[in-house]
């Protein structure tokens, strides 16, 4: 029987979204940024939901933009174009430009990120994590409003450019709620200690990501495609990263939505994984899906980063950022009656991973006289006396 690694609850996905939007680079943006300042937050926020990212983002970068706005709407609306950006190539000045570390040395450090995604991972102490997450949709109305007026429009399944879809034009995202969760990690897995239920109505949850999506991609990529990306700067590390591919045939990646009941696929997907050739650790993975009949509309994904936390004294390298995307249809409904095309919903979540701390159960032996004072001063209890 196939194990299985469960990313999604309902549905996400991860991939450069198309939309209509105009293309710019971090150069661009940032210049566009500059002449902003001072302008209005809701005429920023609204200039830059008519953006598309062409280059990744990284968090230092993200919060270097924010800083300079103090507005909620146009900070939410840098946050999505970051999130959205986030399966996008650096831009030059985020690599070293060194040449790749040839065959030998690469086997090396493939072989070490192994390791560490199957014996580092489990030695990891027992601890506490709270999960936040940023849930971020499309409005239903008018998806269903751009599907009336768009038949006989296409749009290539992400993932898989080959496979055109019936589609539309993609719509600005918008925020939902904001929800939260603590995180068990108890004796080598990941338990979600505490849950928010309404997080399942939004339709996009994920996990997974303390282990076994390190565990289950780089264990099919093992038996796959895996090619050298590039050299990346991280801090003071230098990251190699990998381009990999997975056959339908080896995938383990499973994605869960419902479609009148619960549907399950294995699909074929890539992505990239980013190893600390030093140590194996993993700083970076992403899963893009490549769905293929019957699951062309849905598209699922997901993309972790990971840093360094100091737990007592010591430092581990745990999840500390996520991005979520799905796009599935939308069946007909009372309120969704049927279109000319399809109607695709897209929703997107930011998760952070914060308040780390050690998962401990501490036990005091009581005096009497301590216990007696808990009871109240009343009499400790005196087991019988063996005759």
């Amino acid at each position: 029987m196939r194990s299985r690694f469960i990313p999604l609850l309902a549905v996400l996905l991860v991939a450069p979204l198309a939309r209509a939007a105009k293309p710019v680079t971090i150069a661009q943006l940032e210049q566009i940024l500059l002449t902003d300042h001072g302008q209005s937050d809701g005429r920023v926020a609204s200039q830059l939901a008519n953006l598309a990212l062409t280059e990744r983002v990284t968090a230092e970068r993200l919060a270097s933009w924010q800083a300079q706005f103090s507005g909620r709407r146009t900070q939410e609306a840098l946050l999505l174009l970051a999130d959205e950006s986030a399966f996008q190539t650096l831009p030059a000045s985020g690599l070293t430009g060194d040449p790749p570390p040839g065959l030998p040395a690469e086997g090396k450090i493939l072989a070490a990120a192994l390791a560490y995604t199957t014996q580092t991972l489990r030695n990891l102490p027992n601890f506490l994590a709270t999960r936040q997450t940023l849930h971020f949709e499309a409005s239903l109305d008018r998806v269903v409003e751009q599907a009336r007026n768009s038949a006989g429009s296409t749009m290539q399944s992400l993932g898989t450019p080959s496979l055109p879809i019936e589609s539309v034009n993609y719509l600005p995202l918008h925020f939902i709620r904001k929800s939260s969760a603590l995180v068990t990690y108890r004796d080598g897995r990941e338990v979600l200690a505490s849950h928010d239920s309404a997080v399942h109505y939004f339709g996009l949850t994920t996990n997974g990501e303390f282990g076994p999506i390190l565990t289950v991609v780089l264990g099919d990529a093992a038996h796959s495609s895996v090619v050298w990306g590039y050299w990346q700067q991280h801090g003071d590390t230098r990251l190699a990263v990998f381009r990999y591919r997975v056959p339908v045939e080896e995938s383990h990646y499973l994605v869960e939505y419902r479609e009148g009941g619960l549907v399950q696929s294995y699909p074929a997907y890539h992505g990239e994984i980013a190893v600390d050739p030093a140590t194996g650790s993993i700083f970076r993975i992403s899963v893009v899906s490549e769905p293929v009949m019957p699951f062309e509309p849905v598209a699922s994904g997901i993309l972790v980063e990971y840093s360094s936390v100091i737990l007592a004294g010591r430092a581990y390298i745990v999840p500390l950022h996520g991005v979520a995307l799905s796009k599935v249809p939308v069946l007909p409904g009372p309120e969704t009656p049927p279109t000319a095309v399809t109607p695709m919903q897209i929703r997107l979540n930011d998760v952070a991973f914060t308040g780390y701390r050690l998962f401990r159960a501490e036990a005091r032996i009581l005096t009497n006289e301590e216990s007696m004072h808990l009871r109240g001063n009343a009499p400790a209890f005196t087991p019988p006396q063996r005759p």
